[in-house]
Formats: C-alpha cells, sequence, structure tokens
C-alpha cells in the first residue's frame, strides 16, 4: 500500500472550495455550460454593490425624515415662545427658588437628551439599520455638550449680572463654535440637543431679562437659515439619487434576468467539496446530450459510489466525513481536471461528464486510475482511514439511449453492477449486453405488475443436511416465478425487479405463508429458512404483519429461521437491529446468509444479534485447490465459535469438501451433493426417504 497522504486535521472545519480549471468540450455548441461560470464571482460583486446602494438609500431617507421632522418641531416651538413673548416662561422661573434653577435646567437637558437617543434607537430598529460606527463619537460630543451648558449657567449665576463676560461671551461663543461643530460634522442626534440649548438659555435671559436678548435671538435664526438649508440640499441630493436610479433600471430592465439567473448559478455548486452539485450535473448533462448528437459529439457519464462511506460517519463523526468527501473531491478533480468535470451528485456519491469518443477498454483504464487516486488513506484524527469505491459508467456512443436520462440510468445501472460484483474497487462500463440484460428487467417489470401472486409464485425447498448424522437440520424456502407470458424467471432477477418497484412487500407475506403451510406437513425437528429483504427488515410494520401470520399458523417460531443478507442489515442498520429483536424475542432465530460479501464490520457482527451465519459458495467453490478460500473459511468458524454463532456452508457439491468442513468444524452441509431445490411434494418424499424423525 502506497504511504499514506498526511493531511492537517484542522482543516476537519473548514473546507476550501476547489477552484475549478475546468476545459471546455470540443464543440462549440457546449460553450454555453460555462458562460457564466467564469464571471460568478464578478456578477455577484455587482449585485452585492447593488444591494448596498439600495441599503444606503434607506439609511438616507431615514436621517432626511428625523432632520425634517426636528425642523419642524422646533420651528413651532419658537414660534410659540415668540407668540407668548416669554410670559409663561417667566412665571415659570419666578415659581421655582433661584438655587434650584439650575438643577432643572440640567435635568431638562440630560432628559431631552436620553429621550432623544431612545427615538433614535426606536427608529433604527424599526428600519432595522446596521450599528452606526459614529455611536461613540456622538456620545462624546453630547457629554461635551452638556460641559457647554453647565460652564455658562454657573458662572452667570455666581458673578455680577453686568458683567460683559457673562452677558455676552459665555453665552455667545459657546454657541456660536459648538452650534456650528454640531451642524456640519455630527447631524443627527447632537443637532437637536444644540437647539435644545438654546431654550435653556432663553430661559436665562428671560429670567434677567437681558438686553443681549436680541443678539442670541439673531443668532438663533442665523442657525436656523442654515440648517434649513443644509437639509434642503440634502433632499435635493436624495430626490436627484431617485431619479439617477429610476433612469438607470429604465436603461437596463435585464437586471433583474441577470440577478436571478446568478443566483441560480450560485445554488449550483456543492459547500463541502466546491465541486458542481447534482443539479448542475443534470443541467449540464443535458446541455450535451440530444438535439445534440447528430452533431456527432460523445461524450461519457460516471458514477463513483463510495463503499461503506455510512460506517465511516458512524465510526468517526460527520466532520471526519465531510473531511473525506472534501479530499475525495479534490482527488477526483485533480485526476480527471485535464479530460472531464467533476461533480458531487449525492451524499456518498460524485459523477462526472467525460468527452470524447472512447472504447470501453480505455474507459475501463481511466476508471481504475480513478480508483487508484482515491485508494491512497487519509490520515483524519491520527486514523489513517482506507477509502475504496465502486464506479459505473455509461457513453452516449454505446447503446440506444434517446436522453440525458436514459445515459445516465444505464451509468447508475453499471455501478449497481459493480457493487453486485462484490468486493470493493470495482468498475463496470454499460455495454450492450447490460442494455440486453436492462430490456429483459423492463418486460420483468411490466409482467410483474400484471402478475397474479397467488397462482404464478411457488416456492422450491432445499435441504439442510448435518454431515455427522445425515438427518435434515432445515429446509431454506427459495421463490420461484412461472409467468403465462415469459416462463420461468430466475429468481435474482424478478426478485431485485421487486425490491425496486415495492412489490417485495406484498410478494414476502405470500410466500411466508406457502413456507408456513409447507412446514404443518413436516415433522416439528425440520425447521424452515424464510430469506427478508432489506426493504422487509427495516420496515417495522412488515414484520409485525409477518409474526401475525406465524401465530395463525399454530407453528413454534423456534422451527423458524429467518435469513438476512450483510446488505440487507446495513441498509438501516438501526431499524433491522430494533426488528431482529423483535423476532428473537418470540422465539425465531436469525441467519446472516452469503457472509463475506457484504459491507459489515466485525463490530457490527458481533453486535448484531445473531444465532448463524451461512458461509458463501464463493468461498467454499475450490476450496480443497484454493489455499486462500481455505484460510478465509479457517477464520470464520473461528470467529463463530468465539462468539457462539453455528455455521453453515452453501454451495458444497462433492465429498471431498465435506471432509474438508467437517475437518475445520463446519457439519451443516447445503448443496447440490446432498439435494437441488426440490418443490413441495418431492420435498416430502426426500423427507420420508432420510427418516429425519
Amino acid at each position: 500500500m502506497e504511504q499514506a497522504e498526511q493531511e492537517l486535521p484542522v482543516m476537519l472545519t473548514k473546507n476550501k472550495a476547489v477552484k475549478h480549471d475546468r476545459r471546455y468540450f470540443p464543440r462549440q455548441k457546449t460553450v454555453l455550460l460555462y458562460r457564466i461560470r467564469h464571471f460568478k464571482s464578478h456578477y455577484l460583486h455587482a449585485i452585492r454593490a447593488h444591494i448596498h446602494k439600495n441599503h444606503a438609500l434607506n439609511i438616507s431617507y431615514f436621517k432626511f425624515n428625523i432632520k425634517f421632522r426636528t425642523i419642524l418641531t422646533l420651528s413651532l416651538m419658537f414660534t410659540l415662545i415668540s407668540v407668548n413673548n416669554g410670559s409663561l416662561l417667566k412665571v415659570l422661573i419666578n415659581y421655582f427658588h433661584q438655587s434650584n434653577i439650575i438643577i432643572i435646567l440640567l435635568a431638562v437637558s440630560f432628559c431631552s437628551m436620553l429621550l432623544f437617543r431612545h427615538f433614535c434607537r426606536k427608529q433604527k430598529n424599526k428600519a432595522e439599520l446596521p450599528p452606526n460606527p459614529t455611536n461613540l463619537l456622538r456620545l462624546m460630543a453630547q457629554l461635551v455638550f452638556v460641559g457647554f451648558i453647565t460652564i455658562p449657567v454657573l458662572l452667570y449665576t455666581n458673578t455680577a449680572r453686568n458683567s460683559i463676560f457673562n452677558d455676552i461671551i459665555f453665552p455667545f461663543i459657546p454657541t456660536i463654535v459648538f452650534g456650528c461643530f454640531c451642524i456640519y460634522r455630527l447631524k443627527a442626534s447632537s443637532f437637536i440637543l444644540f437647539f435644545i440649548s438654546q431654550f435653556i438659555y432663553f430661559l436665562k435671559l428671560f429670567q434677567c431679562l437681558s438686553p443681549q436678548f436680541s443678539s442670541i435671538l439673531e443668532d438663533v435664526e442665523f442657525f436656523f437659515c442654515n440648517a434649513i438649508l443644509l437639509y434642503l440640499f440634502d433632499a435635493y441630493r436624495l430626490s436627484s439619487w431617485f431619479s439617477m436610479e429610476k433612469k438607470n433600471e429604465a436603461e437596463s430592465p435585464p437586471s433583474l434576468a441577470i440577478e436571478a439567473e446568478i443566483e441560480q448559478q450560485a445554488n449550483c455548486y456543492d459547500t463541502t467539496t466546491g465541486l458542481a452539485n447534482r443539479k448542475q450535473f443534470f443541467i449540464d448533462i443535458q446541455a450535451v446530450s440530444p438535439p445534440y448528437k447528430e452533431d456527432n459529439i460523445p461524450f461519457s457519464i460516471g458514477i463513483i459510489d463510495i463503499d461503506g462511506f455510512k460506517r465511516i460517519n458512524e465510526i468517526y463523526g460527520h466532520d471526519v466525513g465531510d473531511f473525506i468527501l472534501d479530499k475525495i473531491g479534490h482527488r477526483l478533480y485533480l485526476a480527471l481536471r485535464h479530460k472531464a468535470l467533476v461533480y458531487r451528485i449525492g451524499n456518498d456519491e460524485f459523477g462526472f461528464i467525460l468527452p470524447g469518443n472512447k472504447e470501453i477498454s480505455v474507459l475501463n483504464q481511466e476508471l481504475s486510475s480513478i480508483i487508484e487516486a482515491i485508494s491512497t488513506p487519509i490520515y483524519a484524527r491520527n486514523n489513517h482511514i482506507v477509502i475504496s469505491c465502486s464506479v459505473g459508467c455509461a457513453s452516449s456512443y454505446f447503446g440506444a439511449a434517446n436522453n440525458s436520462q436514459q445515459i445516465f440510468e444505464h451509468a447508475d445501472y453499471a455501478l449497481s453492477n459493480a457493487k453486485d460484483q462484490g468486493g470493493q474497487g470495482q468498475v463496470v462500463v454499460f455495454d450492450l449486453n447490460h442494455e440486453l440484460r436492462l430490456k429483459e428487467l423492463a418486460l420483468i417489470e411490466r409482467a410483474l405488475e400484471k402478475a397474479d401472486f397467488g397462482k404464478e409464485f411457488f416456492l422450491q425447498f432445499q435441504p439442510i443436511i448435518d454431515s455427522r448424522t445425515e438427518k435434515i437440520a432445515a429446509f431454506e424456502s427459495l421463490a420461484r416465478w412461472k409467468s403465462p407470458g415469459l416462463g420461468m424467471i430466475a429468481p435474482d432477477k424478478f426478485i431485485r425487479v421487486a425490491e425496486q418497484t415495492g412489490v417485495i412487500l406484498r410478494l414476502t407475506p405470500i410466500f411466508f405463508q406457502k413456507a408456513l403451510q409447507e412446514a404443518q406437513k413436516w415433522p416439528s425437528s425440520i425447521k424452515i429458512s424464510f430469506n427478508l429483504s432489506a426493504h422487509d427488515i427495516s420496515r417495522e410494520k412488515q414484520i409485525d404483519h409477518l409474526i401475525d401470520i406465524l401465530r395463525l399458523s399454530n407453528i413454534s417460531p423456534s422451527r423458524i429461521e429467518f435469513e438476512l443478507t450483510e446488505t440487507a442489515v446495513m441498509h438501516n442498520f438501526a431499524a433491522a437491529f430494533s426488528n431482529v429483536k423483535k423476532l428473537q424475542a418470540i422465539g425465531a432465530s436469525i441467519a446472516l446468509d452469503d457472509f463475506g460479501t457484504g459491507y459489515s464490520s466485525l463490530s457490527h457482527l458481533q453486535n448484531f444479534p445473531l444465532n448463524k451465519i451461512k458461509i458463501d459458495r464463493s468461498f467454499v467453490t475450490g476450496l480443497e485447490y484454493d489455499n486462500k478460500n481455505y484460510k478465509i473459511i479457517k477464520s470464520i468458524i473461528n470467529l463463530c465459535r468465539e462468539i457462539g454463532l453455528e455455521c453453515v456452508a452453501e454451495g458444497v457439491e462433492d465429498k471431498e469438501k465435506i471432509d474438508l468442513l467437517s475437518h475445520l468444524g463446519v457439519y451443516l452441509i447445503q448443496g447440490y451433493y446432498y439435494s437441488p431445490p426440490l418443490s413441495s411434494e418431492p420435498a416430502n418424499i426426500y423427507i420420508r426417504n432420510h427418516l429425519s424423525i
């Protein structure tokens, strides 16, 4: 094995998107696949700028609205003061004691400041505005402003009334300086406090009826004029911006369409790997498939499935799983970047589009290089995780596919065949033989839809013999179908179609009833072994239905043995575990069929509630001259002994194999050496001849 690739564990929490340097197809018409991808970043920046401008417009309008209402309110207030000639204010001042007037003025100033800040925050919350970065500066200005109010008032109260310093400098200079600063630098919150200060000065001036009242009033009017001119300019600038926006919208009506297209493109990439996703995959294969087929643009579609990826998630966690997916995506991109487009089309599935006309032998070589690129172990969390994959591929050049969907289905069928071959790292390229098989499966599916389950389907029974006593230990029930139109159909074909279409959920109870009816004719010492599919064992309702059928049959549950394949168990391990426990609770036993051909791990095997393991016929074939198979079977038997399981050997066809298996400690034998599968009556004759009672 090659040296494991070293990866940084810190990248487990931060996946970086792969920058794609995709190559074009060799035809001009297929360039449409790439018309936006290389400009996506530029367009997205343009859209963000457009949104930012709209947001800035909302902020400007909010500020203008506040300023306008402020000016209107203060204008009304000073108009009221002028009309009353200060009489109301003089009454209020005379009512309070001279020593308390300063405290009252400061309290009014401080409360006004707090109320205004509360009002501004409320308005910002309504408008959902972002925090303003000048808030700290405004707060400092307000604190300085309170000081500007306090110092002149204190000095005016505690010094001579006729002092020019108190009558002119302190009322006039701070007003000029700070008023200018507020208007031109701090236009929002500090602006209104400037006018509040003028109101406080008016209170003092009315109290003493100072001759400087007229000069201060002129000063106030000067700043009112400046403020009004300033905000009228803001209003003009705002209205000009509106006009410009409308003009731009009129001149560029397709902008919304472009934005929608870019948004769609942004949703066509996988966030974990940075590759294009399933949506973009189908968009691309649709673009390069017919009606462009007459232009002689052949291409191939491949599907890559990571073997046992669910187990990786369960053992190491989903963060490690995402990290591994990212590394696999990067490896695929590096391996195919000069040849094909790479996509992530499922949780543990990747796809690619390979342009050009390639022979099947060439495709097999390229697919083998993909498996080799992926198979290098990945280092994560102090573990070298070994990765393997299965690959299915279909070409538009081979077969009679009329559209992209059919080509994809051919690739998916090839992948399914690769996984059914057993083992890991298998490659299958869809060819004419697969196409004939697909047509056959289509005929089976149509016949299955019209079939009479009660009449056309039946069972055959193959005995399981104890080689030590030559007694019958059990019969395995095997499903058979004789179609009026198609004749006898192989079980592996129609059962696969039944599982894909969901018909298996209706077939299983019918087969189970037939098996129990036959078992009632046998001696009670003979068990009946019945197969459950992945769909059956993962559905609680189906298991409950089978238990009800068993209870109505008056057959002891201890005579029933349910067989499961490794693939069926791993299809939904949690549901299978729960339902197997339910079957064992009523007294039935569980056997793991075809052991060694699926993807279960020893940890799952140890934790799963099993009673028996059936060694697959692929290990038994050639046992007498294949030392490798001999060692595998020996290891399986030792494993069964350690965890307390019985062991059955399938596919035994000669005496020599029985002797070898007996030497290894396997005594339960099933195969043609003892008997082929038998129908109902021959099975009863077989029982009588062997005197199994």
